[in-house]
């Protein structure tokens, strides 16, 4: 055999190797894992929401967090996985949730319960009493007014003021004047803000979130911007709470998607606009199951089953495997040779 048929052997033996590597150079060089993960689509993420859940909650791990709902007196969480039970047909010991359950929803715990929680949201025991006994008067402009009678009767005595609920409360009477002045186009930012404020009241921000929503507040300036002979701007700094209107506005959308009492116990997974716009998503494609997602994956990989590998991204890394694997055959193959042959000398 001569040398040209030797070369011509050897250069067509290499020939997958060099076209492999050709390829997954071009691909390198489009950049295709600068953004290697994208966002799923609605469709694809409530399939692999549905699967992930189901292969998570068996029957031992239903029933151990339904015990630990139960041993907290959390009807409303014993509620949630009793449900969650009946859909995926786990088999269960339920007669202690469903007692908890049925003695929180008799007339007469709604009743006392829901005079608390009218006078002060902050009384209310649960978010179920807090949507049925104070949302209307607390996502209202008589909310927000009254939250900013809170925190000026305390700037007056030199009591500490809550300036989250404050701010808030300016956030939605901000908002509530754009409505009116645009014909609807704020009212997600002014139903956002108040259920923030309530989350405040109860206790359910995250210390994360609650720094977020620190407004500082000129209290000489808001009489008279309740009266209406100042400015918004004159009160608060205008660009932040532009941008805590922007997350007002996805934590509507997760509220719409849910249920108010449900967006009010979601709302301790948030830490900060970003956790609110994949909330947003999710609860868009899980719509009410979105609190079962959460309480079964817990905010880490709920939050990150909202992204996938992109397929160019896949196709690269594929490629680069695959040329790896060709040159490590292509080494022990020449190597192999090269060892025969020195034991054959």
């Amino acid at each position: 055999m001569g040398l040209g048929a030797v070369g011509l052997i050897g250069a067509l033996r290499a020939l997958p190797l060099l076209a492999t590597a050709a390829a997954t150079g071009w691909m390198l060089s489009t950049n295709p894992l600068a953004r290697p993960f994208v966002d799923r689509s609605t469709t694809e993420l409530a399939l692999a929401l549905e699967a992930r859940v189901a292969r998570v909650a068996t029957a031992e791990w239903l029933q151990s967090a339904l015990d630990g709902a139960v041993a907290e007196g959390d009807s409303e969480r014993a509620a949630m996985f009793l449900s969650l039970a009946d859909e995926l047909g786990r088999p269960i010991y339920r007669d202690p949730a469903e007692t908890l359950v049925a003695r929180a929803d008799s007339p007469l715990a709604q009743a006392a319960g829901c005079g608390a929680c009218m006078a002060d949201t902050a009384r209310c025991e649960s978010v179920r009493l807090l949507a049925a006994c104070a949302v209307p008067f607390e996502l209202s402009p008589l909310g927000d007014l009254n939250a900013l009678r809170r925190a000026g009767l305390a700037w007056g005595a030199g009591e500490e003021v809550d300036r989250v609920d404050a701010g808030l409360a300016l956030l939605g009477l901000g908002a509530t004047a754009a409505v009116l002045a645009s014909g609807g186009s704020s009212a997600s930012v002014k139903a956002g803000a108040g259920l923030l404020r309530m989350a405040r009241r109860m206790g359910s921000l995250s210390p994360a979130l609650a720094r977020q929503l620190d407004l500082p507040v000129r209290w000489a300036a808001l009489p008279g911007y309740l009266r209406g002979t100042a400015r918004l701007e004159d009160v608060t700094d205008t660009a932040r709470l532009a941008r805590i209107g922007a997350l007002a506005r996805e934590m509507e959308a997760v509220r719409r998607a849910t249920s108010t009492p449900e967006a009010l116990r979601l709302l301790r997974h948030v830490d900060g606009p970003e956790d609110a716009a994949r909330l947003a998503r999710l609860a868009e494609a899980a719509g009410p199951r979105t609190p079962q997602v959460m309480a079964v994956l817990g905010k880490s990989r709920a939050f990150r089953a909202t992204l996938r590998l992109s397929r160019t991204a896949a196709a690269t890394l594929a490629l680069v495997w695959l040329t790896a694997t060709q040159l490590a055959i292509l080494l022990a193959t020449r190597a192999g040779a090269l060892l025969w042959r020195r034991m054959l000398d």
